[in-house]
């Protein structure tokens, strides 16, 4: 192992000794490396290890408290008489539903329940996305108070469909129609969000209101190579490049130019090198989470939107 490798390695340890990171189960940076058998690829991905974030979950608890906060100072402003108490009694609370409607898997059901068990809020008050459609129905005089809770946003196109083209209830209309029709109070609330996504949002989706905690430049992208991970090395990113195809080839990852949900460039080729507790978007490229009997992953995908 290089002198750069073992640095890299060490202080990873470290911070999972200070619990800034998890156990291995959970982020297996050692097997991970294995992978990489030629040391100036393992050079490179101990690299691109160093510029690795990762969101720990009581990191998440954290930020999921501080947005609910800030749409609280968004309804100060908007709703007359709004106070602390209205958290629990005059809003409503939902997510962002993925492509099929039924599934009892997506990650939006993970935040709802820390809805109730971190934040306090009631039972009856939390709703899934369909039921929220049904609700605003029953409201059309008075303008509800709505927010949607995510971990994510990468590029902006499941936030799109659930605004402009979920057509749900009994009304079958939109979001955007619900709030343009009845002046509805509804916030996107999202831990992180993605430079694709948040321009998508705003684009598409400007009846909207967006609330977030971090927002992921275009610098964040591995395949941006004046980015935070190469700064303009160019010969260090093509040699990334070349590691990376070679490995998309062996170990059949797709290579569909970001149109396949596990693509070797991520989702819509966002390249972004990060993971939350509970899972890994598929923003990232599929090598930190491809698993086969000649490939250990980073962080596994359990989860998925």
């Amino acid at each position: 192992m290089s002198d750069r490798v073992k640095e890299i390695t060490e202080k990873l340890k470290t911070f999972r000794e200070m619990q800034l990171l998890p156990m291995p189960k959970d982020l297996d940076f050692e097997n991970w490396l294995e992978n990489f058998q030629n040391p100036d690829e393992k050079g490179i991905a101990a690299h691109i290890l160093k510029h690795f974030i990762y969101f720990s979950d009581d990191l998440i608890d954290q930020m999921l408290c501080t947005v609910i906060g800030r749409c609280g100072y968004y309804f100060t402003q908007n709703v007359p008489g709004w106070d602390h108490n209205n958290f629990k009694n005059n809003c409503w609370y939902s997510f962002v539903q993925g492509e099929n409607i039924d599934d009892a898997t997506d990650s939006g059901y993970i935040f709802t329940r820390k809805l109730r068990e971190v934040l306090n809020i009631p039972d009856e008050r939390i709703i899934k996305f369909e039921a929220l459609f049904k609700k605003l129905e029953n409201y059309t005089s008075t303008p509800q108070n709505v927010i949607l809770v995510d971990d994510f946003v990468g590029s902006g196109a499941q936030t799109d469909e659930a605004w402009n083209r979920h057509k749900l209830g009994a009304w079958k209309m939109t979001l955007n129609e619900h709030q343009s029709r009845f002046n509805h109070r509804i916030i996107y609330a999202p831990l992180v969000v993605n430079d694709m996504g948040l321009l998508r949002i705003k684009r598409n989706c400007s009846n909207l209101h967006l609330e977030y905690i971090y927002h992921l430049g275009p610098e964040y992208n591995l395949f941006n190579v004046d980015g935070l991970c190469w700064v303009g090395d160019r010969d260090l990113y093509d040699r990334f490049l070349t590691m990376l195809n070679r490995i998309a080839e062996e170990q059949e990852i797709p290579i569909k130019g970001g149109n396949h949900v596990n693509d070797v460039r991520g989702f819509g080729e966002q390249g972004l090198a990060l993971a939350f507790h509970h899972g890994i978007p598929d923003a990232c490229p599929a090598f930190f989470y491809w698993k086969t009997d000649t490939w250990k992953p980073l962080k596994k995908r359990p989860y998925h939107r």
